[in-house]
């Protein structure tokens, strides 16, 4: 009998180890993060302008996210870079904000979560590097950093938005 193996199947078990790190990475930010502190929501406080300006930028996060989480599973470095690129230049600060949105803003926010915003967009840049020299291990590493910050940043700052992830929704099991 002879049984020929795909092409396809030998590839995709070359990728078990990028998404066997991936998974640890993730799990390992999940489980070694200091506890969220839960503090009030940004985005009742924001102008409509702001609203409407973050609410573009977490899209674009989102979409970019999903499409580096595939192409890092591929080995499509372009796909990496170019998504992690377009994350970077949507910082909410590098856009054409007047004055008065700079001081509402800086009104509405805190600090901390400016510098994790802008944390986030320093390592979506770094990952582009990476991605640019092909390095996977760097890949991984800042795609699991963006993700534990995403999650820090929603614990602290969007618990509106997700409240399991600040501690007030009950956890509930069915085994």
């Amino acid at each position: 009998m002879n049984i020929n193996i795909p092409f396809s199947y030998c590839s995709v078990r070359r990728l078990y180890p990028i998404l066997g790190g991936l998974l640890l990475v993730l799990l390992a930010a999940m489980w070694t993060s200091p506890p969220a502190r839960a503090a009030e929501p940004v985005a009742p406080r924001l102008t409509p302008k702001l609203q409407k300006l973050f609410a573009e930028e977490m899209s674009t996060m989102l979409r970019a996210g999903s499409a580096i989480l595939s192409a890092l599973v591929t080995g499509d470095h372009a796909a990496v870079a170019k998504n992690a690129q377009e994350i970077h230049d949507g910082f909410i600060l590098d856009r054409n904000l007047t004055a008065q949105d700079r001081k509402d803003l800086a009104q509405a926010v805190p600090p901390d979560f400016l510098e994790l915003d802008g944390a986030f967009h320093r390592m979506a840049a770094k990952l582009a590097d990476a991605a640019r020299q092909r390095d996977i291990d760097l890949e991984n590493y800042y795609f699991g950093r963006m993700v534990e910050t995403c999650r820090t940043c929603h614990s602290r700052y969007a618990t509106d938005k997700f409240p399991g992830l600040g501690g007030e929704a009950p956890v509930t099991r069915s085994h």
